[in-house]
């Protein structure tokens, strides 16, 4: 994992656990009219956030397994031979 998607990691985490104290603070029920909103905003760029984060790894993992499967068919198959 190189250090920039070490770095994105360690961030959807955060933003996953900001959202969650989020979540649990607004559903106690003792913010305000003002805190509410606020806390709504900031939950609905950190869900944005996060499912941007996903994703980039769904893209990332769809491209791996089309490689892979395309390696796994050439190996199966022999070079020489054709692929019908």
């Amino acid at each position: 994992m190189s250090p920039k998607e070490a770095e994105g990691a360690a961030s959807f985490e955060a933003k996953m656990k900001r959202l969650e104290e989020l979540v649990k603070h607004m559903e106690r029920g003792d913010l305000s009219l003002e805190q509410s909103i606020a806390s709504f905003e900031e939950g609905i760029k950190l869900v944005k956030e996060c499912t941007a984060v996903l994703g980039e790894a769904e893209k990332k993992i769809q491209k791996l397994t089309e490689q892979g499967t395309e390696t796994g068919t050439r190996e199966e198959r022999g070079d020489d031979e054709l692929p019908f």
